[in-house]
C-alpha cells in the first residue's frame, strides 16, 4: 500500500515505513503515486526532483534512483525504462486514495438498498482519507495539486454518503458528525446542509435541524446574495410542518459490485444479509454445505470480495486432511500475516490478558507479547485459554473493523479447530464477526453435529435449468444447455468443466468430465502434466519443495511448472504453496494417472513426507502397505498423546487398528489394541480399555505370540480392569502369567515393569512385604535391561511401597533419582505420583505447608498429563491434609470436590477412596447421617472384590459411624490381614486404624480398641510420624483409661 494521504508512507504486508531509502527515492515514488494513471516522463520526474538545478546527468540518476526503490519494494511496484516510469497496479500496488474512491462508490451504489453496508463502505473510505490531507512532507509541491483536489473531492463525497447511509440505517449520531464535518470544510455546501437537517429530525432534533438551514441562508446571503435552493427550502418547510423529510440523496441506480454467481442469488441474499447483521454487531456462523465442487467456496470468495468492498476486514484459511493434526492450523494460517503486521501497541492491546497464551500459539509474536508462560497447566485448561486468546484477538479485531473469517473445507480440520468455531460463535454473537464455513456434506457429519446448533447451515445444491441454460449460452453453447443439464445433473463444476472443454475444441458434450479435464492438461506441457499427477498424489495442497523431490528435479523448476499450472487455471497459488483450481480436478488427476506411476508416487511421497505420520499413512494405504500405513499412525497418535489430545489419539489408533487387521499384521494388531487401551484408560473409558486389553490378548494367543501376550497380560493387570471391578487377585494372576513369560524371553525391561506395577498393587492389597520385594526385584531387573522406563516403573514401584508403609527414611534416594529420572522422560503419568507420594513425609511430620504444596504440585502435572482420573485422588488428599491440621470446613470442600471428580470417571479405586476421606471428615464434623451415605455408596463402589487397602478405607470409618457389629468384624478382619514387616504399620490407613479402634470402644471392647491402634502408635514412635502418634494415643490412652477403672472396680 502506496500512502499519499498525511505524510508519504509505503506499507508492506501490513508494516508501515517500509526504508526506501533517500528523500529523492522517496519523493520519486510519491511522484509515481501522485501520476499513477500514466507513465510519467523522465524529464518531467527530473524537475519534480531536482527544480531548476539538476545534476550532470539527471536521466541516470533517476534510473538509479528507480534501481534501489525496485530491490527496496520489488520490481512490480516501479515499471518502465529511461523515457519514462509509472507506478505499478493492484494487486500488487495498491494507492490509498484509489481503496478511498472504490468505497465511496461502493458505498453509493448501495445506500439505496443496502445502507448498512454502504455506512461501512463510508467509514472505511473516511478512515482512509483522514482529514484529505495529501503529502504534508511535500506541502509546497505543485506536482501533488492533482492529488490534493482527488483527496478533496473524495473527502467531500464520503462524507455525504456516510451521512445519508449513516441516516438510513438509523446511526443518526454519525449521520451528524459526517454532515457537520462537510458544512465545516464548506459552509456553502447544500447538500451536507440537508443531510444534517434530515439526520438531526430523524435523532428526534428538529431545532437543530432548523438551526442548520439557518445558519446556511444566512452563509449564502452573506457571501454570494442567494437564497437556499429549491429543494432545499422544500425541506426546511416540511420541518417546520413537522412532516418527515425525504431521503437526503438519490444514489445512481447501478448495481452494486459483485453480481451473485449465476444460478445464486439465493444463497447470495443469505450470505449477504449475514454480512449486513455482522456490521451491524450482530455475529454469526454460517456453514456453506454442499457436495464437492458445488460451489461453496465460490459463494464464500464472492462474499470475501462484498466485506472487503464494504470496509469489512477479510480473514482466510483452508482446512488441510494432512494437517489434523496440528494444532489449530487453519486459525494461525489466517491470523498470522494480520497479527504480524500490527503495531507494536495495537498487538498488545488485542492480547489483553491473553499475551501468553497467544505467543503459544503464534511465537513469532513473543518479541513483541513476552515469552510464553512458564508453568504449564492441564491440556484442558491450556486449550481453553487458547480457545479465549484467539476469541479474544478476533473480537478485538472485529471492534475494530467489522471481519468477515471463511473456513474453506472446515470438514479436514482437527477436532480442536471445530471446537474452537463452536466457542468463537457461542462468544461472538455481539460482535461485528462473521464465521462463515465451507463444509462437504459427504464428510463433514461430525462437524455439522457440533456446529449445527450454534450456526445457520445454508445448503447449496446443483443448479437449476435456467442457471445451466444461462452458462451455456454465455458459453456459446446454449442449444446444448438440456444435453448438459441431463449430463450433469446440473452440478455445478461438472457443467463448467463440461463448457470448458466445448470451449476447448470439443464438438460434443464431452463423454466424461474425466475426458474434458485431461483435454485441459495438454497445453500445459508434458513436464507440467507429470507435475500435477505428482502433485495429485499427494494431495489438495501442493508444495513445491516436495513435488520436486518426487520428480527429482529442482526446487525452481518446480516451482516453474507451477506457474505454468497457474497460466493454465489448473493451480492457484496459496502462500508458499499451490492448490488445485478445484476438488474435483484434483481427484480426477489423480484417477487418470497410471497405476504404476500413482504407486511409485506413492512411494516416493511417504518416504519424502517421513516427519509427517498422517501424510504417510495416507500413502501407504494408497499403494496396500498397510503395516507401513497402520504404524505411521501409531507415531501420529503418540504424538497426540503426548500433547494430551487423547481425542485425536483414539481416532488415530482406531485408523490404525483397521488398516493392521487389513494386513494381518498380528503383532501390530496386538500392539494397537494395547496403545489404544492406555488412552481410553487415561480418559476414564475403562471397559471399552480393557475390551482392547482382551482383544490383544486374544490376538496374541491366536497367532502364539509370546511378547504381545506378555504385553497383554500386564495390561489386563492394570488400572482398567481394577476400575471395572476385575478382582485384584485375577489382576495378580494375570501379572504372575506375564511376569512367567518375560523372564522365560529373558527380557528384563518388560520383568520390571511388571514387578514395579505389582509392588503397587500389591499396597493395594495391604501385603507390604510381597511389594517390598516385589521392587527390589525391579528396580534390579531394570537396572540390568539399562531401560529409563523399565527404571521409571520399577522406582515407582519402589516408591509406592515404601510411602505407604511409612518409610521415610529410606524414600529420599528412591525420589532423588526418579523425580529427575521422569522430568527428563516427559513420563507425567508417573511424576504426577512421584510429586504427590513425596508429600508424606511432610504430612507424618505435620508440616502442611509442604504437604499442600507438593499436592497442589502434582495437580499441576496431572492436568498437563492428560490423564484426569487421577486427579479426585489428589484433591481428596488435600482433604486429609486439610483435616489433620484441623481446618474441617476446607476438608469438606475438598473432599466433596474430590467425590465429583471421581463419580465422573468411575474407577472404583477412585471412587470409593474420596468417599471413605470424605465420610471421615463427616464423622468428625459431625455430620453422621452423611457420612453414613458417603460411605455406604463408597464401599459400594469398592465392590465385594475390590482392593483390601480400598475396601478397609471405606469399613473402618463405616464401622464407626454406624456401630455395626457386623461391619465392624468385616473391618477388623482386614486390618488383621495387613501383611507388614514387624513394627510397621500402613501410613495410608491411619483413619482406618482409628476408627475401628473407637469403634471397638464405643462398643465397650477396650482390648480389641488397644490392639487396633497398636501397630499404628507403635510405628509413629518408630519412624517419627509425628502428626500422627497424638491421634493414636488418644484412642489407646481411651483403652487404657477404661481398663484402668474397671480393675479399681473389680
Amino acid at each position: 500500500m502506496v500512502r499519499i494521504v498525511g505524510s508519504f508512507a509505503v506499507e508492506s504486508h501490513g508494516s508501515a515505513d517500509v526504508t526506501l531509502g533517500s528523500r529523492k527515492a522517496r519523493r520519486l515514488l510519491a511522484a509515481l503515486a501522485v501520476h499513477r494513471t500514466r507513465t510519467v516522463p523522465a524529464d518531467e520526474l527530473v524537475h519534480v526532483l531536482w527544480g531548476d538545478a539538476p545534476p550532470a546527468r539527471p536521466v541516470e540518476n533517476v534510473a538509479t534512483l528507480v534501481s534501489r526503490l525496485r530491490a527496496a519494494v520489488g520490481p512490480a511496484v516501479v515499471l518502465g525504462g529511461r523515457d519514462g516510469y509509472r507506478l505499478g497496479g493492484p494487486p500488487e500496488v495498491r494507492v490509498d486514495v484509489d481503496d478511498a474512491a472504490r468505497f465511496v462508490a461502493e458505498a453509493t451504489a448501495r445506500t439505496a438498498t443496502e445502507p448498512g453496508l454502504a455506512a461501512a463502505a463510508a467509514q472505511q473510505a473516511l478512515r482512509l482519507l483522514g482529514t484529505g490531507a495529501v503529502l504534508v512532507d511535500e506541502a509546497d509541491a505543485d506536482w501533488a495539486a492533482p492529488a490534493r483536489a482527488e483527496a478533496e473531492r473524495l473527502l467531500r463525497a464520503a462524507r455525504l454518503v456516510a451521512a445519508d447511509a449513516s441516516t438510513r440505517c438509523g446511526d443518526h449520531v454519525t449521520a451528524v458528525a459526517a454532515a457537520a464535518a462537510a458544512l465545516a470544510d464548506d459552509p456553502l455546501d447544500e447538500s451536507a446542509a440537508r443531510l444534517a437537517m434530515a439526520a438531526h429530525q430523524a435523532s428526534g432534533e428538529p431545532a437543530h435541524a432548523l438551526a442548520v438551514f439557518e445558519r446556511l441562508r444566512v452563509a449564502l446571503a452573506d457571501s454570494l446574495g442567494v437564497d437556499p435552493a429549491p429543494e432545499t427550502r422544500e425541506l426546511h418547510l416540511a420541518l417546520v410542518r413537522g412532516r418527515r423529510a425525504p431521503p437526503g440523496r438519490t444514489p445512481p441506480t447501478r448495481p452494486p459490485t459483485g453480481r451473485p454467481p449465476t444460478g445464486r442469488d439465493r444463497e447470495s441474499q443469505v450470505l449477504l444479509d449475514a454480512w449486513t447483521a455482522a456490521v451491524a454487531g450482530r455475529g454469526g456462523l454460517v456453514l456453506l454445505v454442499g457436495e464437492a465442487g458445488i460451489g461453496k467456496t465460490t459463494l464464500a470468495d464472492r462474499l470475501r470480495d462484498t466485506a472487503t468492498s464494504t470496509g469489512g476486514r477479510v480473514l482466510f484459511t483452508r482446512c488441510y486432511a494432512a494437517e489434523r493434526s496440528l494444532f489449530l492450523q487453519p486459525f494461525v494460517d489466517a491470523l498470522t500475516t494480520t497479527l504480524s503486521g500490527m503495531s507494536a501497541p495495537d498487538l498488545v492491546a488485542a492480547a489483553g490478558l491473553h499475551a501468553s497464551a497467544l505467543v503459544d500459539l503464534f511465537p513469532p509474536l513473543a518479541p513483541v507479547l513476552g515469552p510464553p508462560a512458564a508453568e504449564r497447566t492441564s491440556t484442558d485448561v491450556a486449550t481453553r485459554r487458547t480457545f479465549e486468546a484467539v476469541t479474544g484477538v478476533l473480537a478485538a479485531l472485529a471492534a475494530g473493523q467489522p471481519t468477515l473469517l471463511v473456513l474453506d473445507d472446515l470438514q479436514n480440520a482437527g477436532a480442536a479447530t471445530v471446537e474452537l468455531v463452536h466457542f468463537l460463535a457461542r462468544r461472538t454473537a455481539d460482535t461485528p464477526l462473521l464465521v462463515v464455513a465451507t463444509v462437504r456434506v459427504e464428510e463433514g457429519h461430525d462437524v455439522l453435529a457440533l456446529l449445527g446448533p450454534v450456526g445457520s447451515q445454508l445448503a447449496v445444491g446443483p443448479l437449476d435449468a435456467a442457471a445451466v441454460a444461462t452458462l451455456a449460452a454465455a458459453a456459446g453453447h446454449a442449444p446444448m444447455a438440456d444435453a448438459i443439464l441431463a449430463r450433469t445433473g446440473g452440478h455445478t463444476l461438472f457443467v463448467v468443466e463440461t463448457l470448458g472443454g466445448l470451449r476447448a475444441g470439443a464438438s460434443d458434450v464431452p463423454a466424461s468430465l474425466r475426458s474434458a479435464v485431461v483435454d485441459r492438461l495438454e497445453p500445459a506441457g508434458a513436464d507440467t502434466t507429470d507435475l500435477l499427477r505428482a502433485a495429485a498424489v499427494v494431495g489438495a495442497s501442493v508444495d513445491p519443495e516436495v513435488v520436486a523431490g518426487m520428480l527429482g528435479v529442482a526446487a525452481h523448476v518446480a516451482v516453474q511448472r507451477c506457474e505454468r499450472a497457474v497460466a493454465a487455471r489448473l493451480l492457484v497459488p496459496a502462500g508458499s504453496r499451490y492448490e488445485f483450481a478445484n476438488d474435483l480436478l484434483h481427484e480426477i488427476l489423480y484417477a487418470t494417472t497410471p497405476e504404476p506411476l500413482r504407486r511409485a508416487h506413492h512411494h516416493r511421497a511417504a518416504d519424502l513426507l517421513a516427519d509427517t505420520p498422517e501424510a504417510v499413512a495416507v500413502h501407504a494405504a494408497a499403494v496396500h502397505d498397510l503395516v507401513r500405513a497402520a504404524r505411521a499412525l501409531e507415531a501420529a497418535a503418540a504424538e497426540a498423546t503426548r500433547r494430551g489430545a487423547m481425542t485425536d489419539a483414539e481416532i488415530l489408533l482406531g485408523r490404525a487398528l483397521s488398516h493392521a487387521e487389513q494386513a494381518r499384521a498380528t503383532g501390530d494388531v496386538a500392539r494397537v489394541y494395547l496403545a489404544r487401551g492406555r488412552v481410553r484408560e487415561a480418559i476414564g473409558e475403562y471397559r471399552r480399555a480393557a475390551g482392547d486389553d482382551h482383544a490383544a490378548l486374544a490376538t496374541a494367543r491366536d497367532v502364539g505370540d509370546r511378547h504381545s501376550e506378555m504385553l497383554a497380560l500386564r495390561a489386563l493387570g492394570g488400572h482398567a480392569s481394577l476400575a471395572i471391578g476385575v478382582p485384584a487377585a485375577e489382576c495378580a494372576r494375570s501379572l504372575r502369567a506375564g511376569l512367567v513369560i518375560a523372564e522365560s524371553l529373558g527380557d528384563d525391561a518388560v520383568t520390571a515393569e511388571i514387578l514395579g506395577w505389582s509392588a503397587v498393587l500389591s499396597t493395594n492389597r495391604l501385603r507390604f512385604a510381597d511389594a517390598l520385594a516385589s521392587s527390589e526385584r525391579a528396580v534390579a531387573a531394570a537396572r540390568r535391561s539399562g531401560s529409563d522406563t523399565a527404571l521409571a516403573v520399577a522406582l515407582d514401584g519402589r516408591k509406592n511401597a515404601l510411602t505407604y508403609l511409612g518409610r521415610f527414611a529410606e524414600l529420599p534416594p528412591v525420589l532423588a533419582e526418579l523425580e529427575p529420572l521422569l522430568r527428563r522422560s516427559g513420563h507425567l503419568e508417573l511424576l504426577q505420583w512421584c510429586v504427590f507420594e513425596s508429600a508424606f513425609p511432610a504430612v507424618a511430620r505435620g508440616d502442611w505447608a509442604t504437604a499442600q504444596c507438593r499436592i497442589d504440585d502434582a495437580l499441576v502435572v496431572n492436568r498437563r498429563s492428560g490423564h484426569p482420573v487421577h486427579e479426585s485422588w489428589f484433591v481428596a488428599h488435600l482433604g486429609w491434609v486439610a483435616r489433620l491440621r484441623g481446618d474441617i470446613d476446607g476438608a469438606l470442600a475438598h473432599g466433596r470436590r474430590a467425590v465429583a471428580l471421581a463419580s465422573s470417571l468411575s474407577h472404583r479405586w477412585f471412587v470409593s477412596d474420596a468417599g471413605a476421606v470424605l465420610g471421615a471428615t463427616l464423622i468428625e464434623a459431625g455430620e453422621r447421617a452423611e457420612a453414613v451415605r458417603v460411605l455406604e455408596r463408597s464401599l459400594e463402589r469398592a465392590g465385594p472384590n475390590g482392593a483390601e487397602a480400598h475396601l478397609l478405607r471405606c469399613l473402618g470409618p463405616l464401622a464407626e459411624v454406624t456401630g455395626s457389629a457386623t461391619v465392624l468384624a468385616d473391618a477388623d478382619a482386614l486390618l488383621g490381614s495387613i501383611d507388614a514387616p514387624p513394627g510397621s504399620a500402613w501410613f495410608g490407613g491411619c483413619d482406618a486404624y482409628l476408627s475401628i479402634g473407637r469403634a471397638h470402644l464405643a462398643r465397650g471392647d477396650r482390648d480389641r480398641a488397644a490392639a487396633a491402634v497398636a501397630p499404628l502408635l507403635t510405628a509413629s514412635r518408630d519412624e517419627g510420624w509425628t502428626a500422627l502418634e497424638p491421634l493414636a494415643r488418644a484412642v489407646a490412652d481411651r483403652a487404657g483409661a477404661d481398663l484402668t477403672d474397671r480393675a479399681g472396680a473389680d
